[in-house]
């Protein structure tokens, strides 16, 4: 699953959609529990910041379940309350790099970053629902749709996200697109669109935000320590 992102390339966001905020700042560790910035579908390609999976308040220093970070794509014919999210809440998720676990064994595993080096944006296809608190308090959250891995990733992961060809923005952004339409120009990612290397497991804590996150390490395990097997 997808659980960890970064969206380094910010700034060319704004070449393509509207945004309030005079400049969105680099993020080298998007986290779920993070406002982060999505491209909401009903309000004209507008770019807005929403928790992804949920907020820190609700689950209280713990993780997010996974169906609320990740929703596998095969879903979403099966359920008539996610159908209805895509067709009238879809989102897309702007992003340039990935972290993700190579499992070496049963007690390591290594750290590695995937740099997109296709282009300077990657649009990742996103649902946004809609959450009420116990206290009536509501507020938006978003996730990624993904789909089974192929073997490439499988080291690395057993779901990926889903990227949109941006040549076809306007079927995305057309309330008329059914997704049948649409899930042709959904794809899983390319292992060969990216730069892979290890990385230092620090991007684990979620208050550490700076290029030292992405900068190639030795073989390194989840502890910090050197490994014998990469």
């Amino acid at each position: 699953m997808i659980d960890k992102y970064t969206l380094i390339n910010s700034s060319f966001i704004s070449s393509s959609f509207e945004i309030d905020i005079d400049n969105i700042k680099p993020n080298y560790n998007a986290n779920p529990t993070q406002k982060l910035p999505i491209i909401t579908f009903g309000e004209n390609k507008k770019v807005s910041y929403v928790y992804w999976g949920s907020t820190k308040e609700i689950t209280k220093n713990n993780p997010p379940a996974v169906r609320l970070i990740n929703v596998e794509v095969s879903k979403l014919k099966k359920s008539n309350m996610l159908l209805n999210t895509f067709k009238f809440d879809r989102c897309l998720i702007p992003c340039d790099g990935f972290y993700f676990w190579k499992k070496i064994n049963k007690s390591e595993k290594i750290p590695y970053y995937f740099k997109y080096i296709k282009n300077k944006l990657i649009y990742c296809a996103g649902i946004r629902e809609k959450y009420e608190d116990f206290s009536g308090n509501n507020f938006y959250y978003f996730s990624f749709l993904t789909s089974n891995s192929s073997s490439d990733w499988k080291p690395f992961t057993s779901k990926l996200p889903l990227e949109f060809d941006m040549r076809y923005f306007d079927i995305w952004f057309d309330k008329k697109s059914s997704i049948n339409k649409i899930l042709p120009f959904l794809s899983a990612l390319k292992i060969q669109d990216y730069k892979n290397y290890i990385v230092s497991p620090y991007f684990q804590n979620m208050k550490l935000n700076n290029d030292s996150l992405i900068q190639p390490r030795k073989s390194i395990n989840q502890y910090g320590n050197y490994s014998l097997f990469d």
